[in-house]
């Protein structure tokens, strides 16, 4: 939340906000974080890491948190329990106070930023040039936020594309509604449930993007009898039928190729048109980018459903054009 923005302001350091933590905003948060972590001249000079919250949402921040390299300090709020992904926290506090402003070091922060610019227009520049994709449509999600109007972001690939995807925004988080999330690590379970719950719960408009897996698993939550209240719901669900976060781990290695399909791309060829209509619950398909803006911009008003559907084979090559991208821009 703020107290993390606020600390790194105060002590001049780089912010590393998930999209969740309601603190991914201000001039010190860095939005591709997880791309600089693995970068010598950045995430190999870290000293220490000031934590808040659960921080456990990419590969490279666990293992900054579970290497030996930086001491780890958990601000836990002064609860009896806390988050310490890596079992290696040197001190567990109750709260921080930021030394003297600037003690950070400001060559330290400028560079941090200076890198994040670059790799931000990098990503921005592969993802403009490409057709639609997880990432593509994650930060036009993003971008098209409203004040009041929350986000609930499902887990695996969405949650994960709008942590690289997504640019902090310039001012208060609270300029835009808030961002949340059932877990932001695994699990598909009840997320149209979730959102449907927040929009009930706050009288105000949801938008969910989810995946396809996430959209079936938790279809029955469309179910709404005629005496129940109806929410104000918008559904973006990112079609790549089938499980496309298992083509960017191990699993998706081109050696596998003749299991891969069957036993983790699971495609499913669902009519999610079909399926909509019989929950009664509008649907609209968009296939570029222009229809997708333009849609995003209508005000949320009832349930409807956004299906995008987008090339899960192409996510592999997307995410190495999208490092070499990176790597070219920061030399």
């Amino acid at each position: 939340g703020a107290a993390a923005r606020a600390f790194a302001e105060a002590a001049g350091v780089p912010l590393l906000a998930e999209p969740s933590s309601g603190a991914r905003s201000g001039p010190n948060a860095v939005g591709p974080y997880r791309l600089l972590l693995e970068r010598p001249e950045l995430g190999g000079r870290i000293e220490r890491v000031v934590v808040f919250g659960h921080a456990t949402l990419s590969r490279p921040v666990s293992a900054l948190l579970a290497g030996d390299s930086a001491e780890v300090v958990v601000v836990a709020g002064g609860g009896p329990d806390w988050i310490d992904a890596g079992r290696r926290a040197s001190r567990v506090v109750p709260a921080v106070t930021a030394p003297a402003a600037g003690s950070g070091g400001g060559d330290w922060l400028a560079s941090w930023l200076r890198a994040a610019k670059a790799t931000q227009d990098a990503v921005d520049g592969v993802l403009a040039a490409g057709p639609l994709s997880g990432p593509a449509v994650a930060a036009q999600v993003w971008a098209a936020r409203r004040p009041g109007e929350a986000l609930v972001a499902g887990s695996s690939n969405p949650i994960r594309d709008l942590d690289l995807a997504a640019a902090p925004a310039p001012g208060d988080a609270a300029d835009a509604g808030p961002v949340l999330a059932n877990r932001g690590l695994a699990g598909i379970d009840g997320t149209l449930s979730t959102a449907t719950g927040v929009a009930l719960g706050t009288g105000a408009p949801v938008r969910a993007l989810v995946g396809d897996l996430t959209f079936l698993h938790d279809a029955g939550g469309l179910l709404i009898g005629p005496l129940e209240d109806r929410p104000d719901l918008q559904v973006v669900v990112v079609n790549d039928d089938g499980g496309g976060i298992f083509a960017l781990l191990e699993h998706g290695d081109p050696a596998h190729a003749d299991r891969f399909e069957r036993v983790f791309g699971t495609p499913h060829g669902a009519d999610l048109a079909s399926l909509c209509a019989g929950y009664g619950v509008a649907h609209r398909r968009v296939t570029d980018a222009a229809s997708l803006r333009s849609a995003l911009a209508e005000p949320v008003r009832g349930r409807s459903v956004l299906e995008v559907p987008v090339a899960r084979a192409a996510l592999r090559d997307l995410h190495a054009r999208i490092r070499a991208a990176v790597a070219a821009a920061l030399g």
